[in-house]
C-alpha cells in the first residue's frame, strides 16, 4: 500500500493507536514506546520494529520495557529522553486520545481501517484494498450492501421480507447467465413476488473495460430509465450474442431500443464516470464482505453460496430462514 498509493502521493495514510489492553496487557505500554519514539522522528521505525519482534517482548518471563529502551537504542534515539518519556506515562495521553478517538468512529476491533469515512474491518489483500481506495479517490459513493429501497438493484418489498439473498453477477459469466435464466425466475415467482424475499444484484467485472463491465454499464443506463432488470434480463437472454459482436456496445444500443429507452441518453450514460462508478461499487462491496469471484450469493442468516446453486438449494436456505 505504501509503495502503490502513499509514495504516488494518491494517499494520505494516517495511524492511530487503539490498544486493546482487555485482549492484550502489554499493548498499551507498546503503543506508548511508539509514541514516545516518534518525538524523536522515529515512530516509523519503532513501529516497524515493535510488529517485527512481537514475539520477542510479549514472550512469558521478559520485561518488555527493557526491550522497548534496547530498540530505542538501537534506532539512534536519545536513550534518556525516550526512557524519561516511557516510565513517566506522559505518552499515555497521547495513546488514551486515539482510543477516544476510534470509539467516537465506531471502531470495534484492530485492525480497522477507513478509506476517507468508509470503515473496512480487518485486513484486506493489497488487490481488494487498493480497489477501494481508487473507487472512493474516484468520488464514488459509499457502496451500501443492501442499498436503500427504490434503488433499482434491490428487488421486492422491504416490508415484508424476512429472507435476504445478495447476488454478485458477471454479465459476461455462464455460471451467472445459467443462474439468471434458470433460478431467478423461479425466485421471483416462489419467494420475491410472493414478499418473503429481497433480492439485491451487485455488477462484478474484472476490470473497467472488461466486457463484463460494458455490459453491467448498459444495465445500469437501462435502470436510469426504469428499466433496469429488463436490461439484465436482455443482457443474459443474448449472452452468447454480445460476447462474440465486433462491438458490443452496438448490441446494447439494440437492446436499449427494444425496450424503448431515449437512445442518447442511453448511449451518453455508457462512457460517464456515473456508471463506471456504479459497476464498480459492486466490487467494493465484494471486497470489502470478502466475496472471491462472481456468481456468488449471501444470505441474511450468514450462509454463502458460490458458483451456481439450483434452485432447490436456493430454497433449502430460504426456507430454513423463513422458519427460524
Amino acid at each position: 500500500m505504501l509503495e502503490r498509493y502513499v509514495d504516488t502521493g494518491k494517499v494520505r495514510f494516517v495511524y492511530r493507536e487503539f490498544p486493546l489492553e482487555s485482549l492484550h496487557p502489554l499493548a498499551q505500554k507498546a503503543s506508548e514506546a511508539a509514541v514516545c519514539a516518534g518525538a524523536q522522528d522515529k515512530y516509523w521505525e519503532m513501529n516497524e520494529r515493535l510488529f517485527a519482534k512481537q514475539e520477542e517482548w510479549t514472550a512469558e518471563g521478559v520485561t518488555p520495557t527493557d526491550l522497548f529502551k534496547q530498540y530505542a537504542q538501537e534506532l539512534g534515539l536519545d536513550v534518556g529522553a525516550f526512557n524519561r518519556c516511557l516510565d513517566s506515562g506522559q505518552a499515555a495521553m497521547t495513546v488514551q486520545e486515539d482510543q477516544m478517538a476510534g470509539q467516537m468512529a465506531g471502531v470495534q476491533a484492530t485492525p480497522t481501517f477507513f478509506v476517507n469515512d468508509l470503515p473496512i474491518e480487518g485486513g484486506l489483500p493489497i488487490e481488494s484494498f487498493g480497489l477501494v481506495i481508487d473507487y472512493v479517490a474516484a468520488g464514488g459513493p459509499r457502496p451500501e450492501i443492501i442499498p436503500e429501497p427504490g434503488d433499482p438493484h434491490l428487488r421486492g418489498n422491504p416490508q415484508s421480507a424476512r429472507a435476504i439473498a445478495v447476488a454478485f453477477v458477471d454479465y459476461a459469466s455462464a455460471d451467472s447467465a445459467q443462474h439468471a435464466r434458470e433460478v431467478l425466475p423461479e425466485l421471483v415467482k416462489t419467494y420475491i413476488d410472493t414478499g418473503q424475499l429481497i433480492y439485491i444484484l451487485h455488477p462484478w467485472s474484472e476490470g473497467a473495460d472488461s466486457l463484463s463491465a460494458q455490459a453491467a454499464a448498459a444495465a445500469e443506463c437501462a435502470g436510469q430509465q426504469g428499466k433496469f432488470w429488463e436490461m439484465h434480463d436482455q443482457l443474459f437472454a443474448q449472452q452468447d450474442a454480445w460476447l462474440k459482436a465486433a462491438n458490443p456496445q452496438d448490441s446494447f444500443a439494440d437492446y436499449a431500443a427494444s425496450l424503448q429507452l431515449d437512445a442518447d441518453q442511453f448511449k451518453e450514460c455508457l462512457g460517464s464516470d456515473w456508471a463506471r462508478l456504479r459497476v464498480q461499487a459492486g466490487r467494493v462491496v465484494g471486497a470489502l464482505y470478502g466475496v472471491p469471484g462472481a456468481p456468488a450469493f449471501l444470505f441474511n442468516n450468514g450462509q454463502g453460496q458460490e458458483g451456481s446453486p439450483t434452485f432447490d438449494e436456493f430454497k433449502a436456505v430460504i426456507d430454513s430462514i423463513l422458519n427460524q
